[in-house]
Formats: C-alpha cells, sequence, structure tokens
C-alpha cells in the first residue's frame, strides 16, 4: 500500500508542474526552496477548502501564513535511517519526539536531525512496546502510550527508562507540567479526560469527547489532544473532524462540534475489496491538533481527496497535492486555512522560528516546512 501510495502522489505531482522535486534539489544544492510552480494549485486548494466556512481571519493579511518546503529531517533514502518508520511526534524547544512504529522505540532528534538517543523497544516489560503510538514531552519526562498493554511509559529526558504506570486506553497525551499529564481515554471511568499525576495516577476526570458513529468503537487513535497556553484543552475526534475544548480548571465545556467542511467525513462502512474480502472500515479525515503560530489552535486534514472529497475507498487512494491546516481559536471560532505544499502529511508540531517539523506517511520520513506572514 505504501509504495502504491508514493506511485499514485508522484503521478498527481507530476501532472501539477513537479513542484516537489525542484523544491527538494533547491534545497539540496543550499537555496532557499521554492514552491512556485504549485502556487497555483495550492491557492485554488485554499479557495477551496475555505469555501464552506467563514472564518474570522480570511483575507487579514495580518495573519496571513504561506507555508515553504525547507528539506528533510530525516534522509528517506537512507540504508540505515535514524527513523524507520515514524507514526506520531511532538517538540520540546529545538528537540523533535518520534515514535517509530518498525522498532516501537522512541527516538529524539535535535532540529537538524542528529540522533539524540533511542529507548524502549519491541516486548512486554516496562518501557517496552507491542504497538507504539503517542507521546508528550515535560520538562522531565518523555510520556508514551503502551495502549495495547494498558499503560503510560514514563522515560526521563535523556532516554533512560523511568517508570510504568497503569492505565486502561490512553490514546494520547498531553503535558501540563514536569509530572502533571492530561490524557484522552474511553478505557477508564469518569469522562473522556483524564488527569493525571505520573506517579500516582488519575486525579481526576471529566469531559465527553465529541462522538457520533464511534462511541463503543475502541481506536488507539481516535481521540488526539492539544493544551494551550492559558490551560485548555483541545480533543479531537480525527475520524469525524469533530473537536471538543475544556477548560482544564474549571472543567467547562467550551466548545462541541466542527466547522463546517466543503466535504462530509465517511462514516465507518463494510468494504469489499477487489478480492471479495470484506471488512468494516474506518476512515480518518484528520490527524493532529497543535499549538502552532500565534497560539492558535492547528489541526492538520491530509484526509481529501483530488476530487475534493474525503477518504473513502483504500483502493482509490488519489490524495489532494496539498495537505490542509485548518486554524481555530480556543474559544472554538473557526479562524481561516493554510496549506502544506505536499501531499500525505500528517503528524505536525512547530519547532522555534516559526518551523514545521511534519510526518510524510507515503515516504516515511519527517520533512520541514517554514512558515512566512
Amino acid at each position: 500500500m505504501r509504495y502504491c501510495l508514493i506511485s499514485v502522489i508522484l503521478l498527481i505531482i507530476l501532472a501539477c508542474g513537479g513542484g516537489n522535486e525542484d523544491s527538494s534539489a533547491d534545497v539540496a544544492d543550499g537555496q532557499t526552496g521554492s514552491i512556485s510552480q504549485v502556487d497555483s494549485v495550492t491557492a485554488e486548494w485554499l479557495e477551496y477548502i475555505q469555501s464552506s466556512d467563514d472564518g474570522l481571519w480570511e483575507g487579514n493579511a495580518e495573519h496571513l501564513v504561506s507555508c515553504f518546503y525547507s528539506g528533510n529531517l530525516t534522509d528517506p533514502e537512507a540504508l540505515d535511517p535514524i527513523v524507520y518508520k515514524p507514526y506520531a511526534l511532538c517538540t520540546s524547544g529545538d528537540t523533535v519526539f518520534v515514535t517509530d512504529a518498525a522498532t516501537q522505540e522512541i527516538v529524539a532528534l535535535n532540529s537538524a536531525g542528529e540522533l539524540l538517543w533511542r529507548a524502549g523497544g519491541e516486548g512486554e516489560a516496562p518501557g517496552h512496546f507491542p504497538r507504539i503510538s503517542t507521546l508528550t514531552a515535560s520538562r522531565r519526562y518523555v510520556a508514551a502510550s503502551n495502549y495495547y498493554l494498558g499503560r503510560i511509559e514514563f522515560f526521563n529526558r535523556d532516554g533512560s527508562f523511568s517508570h510504568s504506570l497503569t492505565f486502561a486506553g490512553a490514546e494520547d497525551i498531553a503535558a501540563i507540567d514536569d509530572t502533571t499529564f492530561a490524557v484522552a481515554s474511553t478505557g477508564e471511568p469518569g469522562g473522556s479526560i483524564h488527569i493525571i499525576n505520573c506517579e500516582e495516577g488519575i486525579v481526576r476526570s471529566f469531559g465527553e469527547a465529541e462522538m457520533i458513529h464511534f462511541k463503543d468503537v475502541p481506536r488507539m487513535d481516535l481521540m488526539l489532544l492539544c493544551l494551550s497556553n492559558d490551560n485548555r484543552l483541545a480533543v479531537f475526534n480525527r475520524y469525524e473532524g469533530l473537536l471538543a475544548i475544556y477548560d482544564l480548571t474549571t472543567e467547562e465545556s467550551l466548545y462541541r462540534g466542527s466547522r463546517e467542511y466543503p466535504a462530509l467525513p465517511q462514516e465507518p462502512v463494510s468494504f469489499t475489496n477487489s478480492n471479495g474480502q470484506t471488512q468494516r472500515m474506518f476512515f480518518t479525515v484528520g490527524a493532529n491538533p497543535f499549538l502552532g503560530p500565534e497560539g492558535m489552535l492547528n489541526i492538520v486534514f491530509p484526509g481529501y481527496m483530488e476530487d475534493g472529497s474525503f477518504f473513502s475507498d483504500p483502493e482509490n487512494t488519489d490524495f489532494a497535492p496539498v495537505t490542509a491546516i485548518d486554524r481555530y481559536d480556543w474559544d472554538g471560532n473557526y479562524l481561516d486555512s493554510y496549506c502544506l505544499p505536499d501531499s500525505s502529511l500528517s503528524s505536525t508540531a512547530l519547532l522555534p522560528g516559526n518551523r514545521l517539523v511534519v510526518k510524510n506517511y507515503s515516504e516515511g520520513n519527517l520533512r520541514l516546512y517554514d512558515l512566512r506572514d
């Protein structure tokens, strides 16, 4: 499937002017990456993405964001890559933490792509994972969900293993302070949001993620979290494009719902493939929420197809040549959208200097983008 995706995406890029290959060549020569050849394509897609809703910042030059490819953090052509199969990532200062789904490790890199340490590995012992997923970093710990073993694994910031905490169904984790974390889970009672002390466990639980079709469908990657600078927590249902925002101090629900998208997310369906095999299919429309420029809530949407619909057919992967990012304020108001000038981008985090590090899931590497106003 991965190589099929690469082939389809390359065909799309070539049909639109070949901007990605030229950008890579420019960066390799030490020049600034240019997307001039796909500017018109990006503009058309941005117009479409924003066509269904009126953002508070649309057309406001003061908040305009342009995104430019500036190189790879990890080399997709390396025989022995630093990260074989990136799954989720987060940043803390200029350090990038990545979960590697191939080795079941946490990999720490600096912003130049140099390896700092590896931790974890495949297995069931403390600090090991049968299937690693999401992570977060506080100033003291790096915490990673061990969904299938019912634990959260804590590592010190130098990569040494600290301890495990028993916890059922941790889908995502966000660091509140050095030792306090918010965890999204429907596997623990009391709500969808759980505030934990990393040594003592759950301190309090509250709230309910916004869901329609997934209330009784366990998924290790359904709910993803983002914490604001003023103690508000976004809980994003990435399969249905639904958002909930809570005040962590008062536990008040500040927003529930979604902006009006130009296409409808696909409900779970029974899908029969070309070999006659039928299975229940769940299609993601979004990736992760992250704290972006100006402290606003940014949500990545890699699920748009070339025809403007959301992904709904695993045998027809004609993804759009750009990746959309919607921006909200922390009251839940839709602000505007911008585009990353490449297809198949998902997990995203902000680095110092208004740079983004982004996972390209078709190539299996991490890319860097500059944001400019």
